[in-house]
């Protein structure tokens, strides 16, 4: 199902309408996922991005990454490139993350810095426009098992984590981790995948697993509850 099929489905559609990811009713004691929904209208995402002046039909999802600070500022965020095309949509994520605020994650209680991974899709057919933004950054496999728009798993990120010790400062690399996320905000089994730059040596990805595993989580959501799933993170400079 392509996302314009997808948005159909999911939004009422009129003039230039913003939607956020589904609403978070999970519960747990001292657990929340971090989330677009900040209750000052004029620091919200979807009241500051802006359709970047581009005409006639358009469907683009951009696949990002940001770092939610525990006072729900984002920093270091970041999107995929496709192509070329896709920069205009990029420079009106990246302004807006500058002045947004998020409700930050809780994991035991505490306000943490998370990772947080996102989508955000521009759609135009006609005169309407929209931007939809999505909690997860679509890895297919839970996609399949929980719908587009459930909430993906959220890294807390430590003060100091092993990876920072042993892997490379200077020299460029890119891997992908892999790993099972329990409901219970467990993570095991991760695995690491080479994308691109050097290899990083073994001692670099014992690192980079050891930080997956030692780290704590908030758990995927599926309608509002807790899910086992896959966790992906990108680790690289």
């Amino acid at each position: 199902m392509t996302i314009r099929e997808i948005s159909k489905i999911v939004i009422r559609k009129f003039g230039t309408l913003l939607i956020l990811a589904a609403g978070i009713s999970y519960a747990a004691e001292g657990m929340r996922p971090a989330d677009f929904d900040f209750a000052e209208d004029k620091k919200r995402m979807d009241k500051l991005i802006e359709w970047p002046e581009i005409k006639g039909d358009i469907s683009v999802v951009l696949n990002c990454f940001s770092q939610i600070e525990s006072n729900g500022k984002m920093e270091s965020t970041g999107c995929f490139l496709q192509n070329n095309y896709d920069e205009p949509f990029v420079g009106a994520i990246a302004r807006a993350a500058k002045k947004a605020r998020m409700n930050p994650a809780v994991i035991g209680g505490k306000e943490r810095r998370v990772f947080l991974q996102f989508r955000v899709a521009f759609i135009a057919e006609g005169e309407q426009r929209e931007i939809h933004f999505y909690l997860n950054p679509g890895y297919e496999e839970n996609v399949k098992a929980y719908g587009y728009d459930h909430v993906a798993g959220q890294r807390a990120i430590g003060k100091v984590e092993p990876w920072n010790e042993v892997c490379p400062k200077r020299a460029q690399y890119s891997v992908w981790v892999r790993a099972y996320l329990g409901e219970d905000g467990q993570a095991d089994s991760p695995s690491v995948q080479h994308v691109d730059g050097i290899m990083p040596t073994a001692t670099c990805q014992d690192a980079i697993k050891q930080t997956i595993l030692s780290s704590q989580y908030t758990p995927a959501l599926a309608d509002g509850e807790p899910v086992p799933s896959t966790f992906v993170e990108f680790f690289g400079n």
